[in-house]
């Protein structure tokens, strides 16, 4: 079969690899390209940085397409003279037309890091996150005009680790899902394979992330705050303010239930802990780590010091 693949961020390399690895060994199937994203000015200079995947497909030689639009007619003539049979799409970033999910002789089908029909669209991980799940799973499926909503190849389920947030649960999902997308091609050698509709009952969706999202509520129980900074994390991060100052939280964990209780957003030093104890609408947490506007990263001893705090500060 001849593949094409389409993707952009970072975490999606890791599938890319082993599709190309496997058709570089294999003599059923080859990879005809790579589409990615245009090259987009990136960094305070502002230097025309291409996205991860279009990087590492040209190192490794093979053919790229950037098209500003994937559903533009002269590039989707350019998809009909490569005739593909399956075209594979992982975090790609643009929605596919009617024309183009025509092109592909087999199938387009979609890498989705949830368990479909769980989460559809664009935020699944966070979103997973956000809800305290302890699992989720890879999906990869049949791509359909609707937002997720075709039929699934196969699924697999993952335990979300205590400590995962946003980007490392996100690397490793996309990393486990090479190996089953290699599955999944076997699956579609067969013509009369279709796959598995979608429960529509069961059917939820992802909200969209705002960068204010990231604005810390500390009157909230200390499980959805925890939630919500490993969501959260690396964008658009968890932060308050105190003093005026946007400080960013970069960790965050429950204190134990025996710990006296603060009043939400006030905070002291533990020395021994080496941390701050912060206030919630419940039980306290720890924070060891934040990085104050215009400051470098700082440990809680140091943000604690510099502050000139003398028993107890409050953050908004």
């Amino acid at each position: 079969m001849k593949i094409i693949f389409m993707g952009s961020p970072e975490e999606v390399v890791s599938p890319l690899r082993t599709l190309m690895e496997h058709c570089r060994s294999s003599a059923q199937d080859a990879l005809l390209g790579v589409v990615s994203q245009p090259a987009r000015p990136a960094g305070r200079k502002q230097v025309l940085t291409d996205p991860p995947v279009a990087a590492f497909a040209k190192e490794q030689g093979l053919t790229v397409w950037q098209p500003e639009k994937a559903s533009a007619a002269e590039f989707l003539d350019i998809l009909r003279q490569a005739a593909p049979d399956i075209i594979i799409t992982a975090a790609y970033g643009q929605i596919l037309s009617e024309n183009f999910l025509k092109i592909p002789k087999r199938a387009t089908i979609n890498i989705h890091p949830s368990a479909l029909p769980a989460y559809r669209g664009a935020t699944p991980v966070p979103a997973a996150l956000l809800d305290g799940l302890k699992e989720t799973a890879v999906t990869i499926l049949f791509t359909v005009k609707a937002l997720d909503a075709g039929n699934i190849i196969l699924q697999e389920k993952f335990a979300i680790e205590p400590q995962e947030y946003a980007a490392s649960l996100t690397h490793r999902l996309f990393a486990a899902s090479g190996s089953l997308l290699l599955q999944a091609l076997d699956r579609l050698r067969d013509p009369d394979f279709i796959g598995t509709p979608q429960d529509p009952s069961a059917v939820t969706f992802c909200k969209k992330i705002a960068k204010t999202d990231g604005q810390i509520s500390w009157g909230q129980p200390v499980d959805k705050l925890v939630n919500e900074f490993r969501a959260y994390k690396p964008w658009p991060g968890s932060f308050c303010f105190w003093q005026d100052a946007r400080v960013v939280i970069e960790d965050m964990e429950p204190a134990s239930a025996d710990v006296p209780r603060l009043e939400p957003g006030v905070f002291r030093l533990d020395r021994k802990a080496k941390a701050l104890l912060v206030g919630t609408g419940t039980h306290p947490l720890w924070i060891r780590q934040l990085k104050p506007a215009g400051s470098k990263s700082l440990d809680a001893m140091s943000f604690w010091n510099g502050a000139r705090i003398q028993d107890e500060g409050r953050f908004y």
